[in-house]
């Protein structure tokens, strides 16, 4: 007579239970051993920073569960979400304010690059880092005609201040001069950067503030 107790397959991970069974618990310690997540403060960081859209993590969950689940798929994948936010929840995930993440690195305000993402980060920008990268021609000449030379590495350095998800430097930048100069088109850059940014910086207080005022 035929012995109808179950032997999991070699193939089988080790979350499904009797061949049919989903363990939820143990899914999502295996899934937190291949993906780096945490869960604080109400999202999810990955090594490309915050996680505004949960849809694309619920597709990687169904992808490992459909081969195993046929019934009450959807909401096996929301009980999930749900219990990785308890399995990788943190206390305490403070941004790194000495860094700059990119979408191929990490930049550090020494000058240094690091290739890759080996951890979870708090922010990453969407840009690439290129060494090699002729200078913006336009964007000098534009400062040159605008400011005094000693003026601008005070601009270069204030708007590169709004790329660390930091607002210890507690300044306000004003740039003041007659009407028609360019003065405003520094605030477009910026609100470009805000716009980059917007994505990663949960508090848009952490950038400065800026006030062009004509005479």
């Amino acid at each position: 007579m035929k012995s109808n107790t179950y032997r999991p397959g070699s193939n089988d991970p080790v979350w499904l239970e009797e061949g049919h069974r989903i363990n939820e618990a143990v899914f999502c310690e295996t899934f937190m051993s291949t993906h780096k997540i945490v869960f604080c403060n109400g999202f999810f960081f990955t090594e490309d920073g915050r996680v505004t859209d949960e849809i694309p993590l619920r597709s990687m969950i169904y992808e490992e569960l459909r081969n195993y689940a046929s019934s009450n798929v959807a909401r096996k994948v929301g009980n999930i979400l749900d219990l990785l936010k308890l399995s990788a929840q943190v206390d305490d995930f403070r941004p790194v304010t000495n860094f700059i993440h990119l979408a191929n690195g990490t930049l550090h305000l020494d000058g240094s690059f690091q290739e890759g993402k080996p951890e979870v980060v708090r922010n990453r920008l969407p840009v690439r880092y290129n060494p090699k990268a002729a200078q913006p021609a336009q964007w000098l000449r534009f400062l040159s005609d605008l400011l005094y030379p000693e003026d601008i590495p005070t601009v270069q350095e204030f708007i590169g201040y709004c790329l660390i998800p930091s607002n210890k430097g507690q300044r306000m930048m004003v740039i003041k001069g007659r009407g028609g100069e360019g003065k405003s088109q520094i605030g477009v850059v910026l609100s470009k950067l805000e716009l980059l940014t917007k994505s990663i910086f949960e508090n848009q207080s952490q950038l400065m503030n800026l006030k062009i005022s004509n005479p």
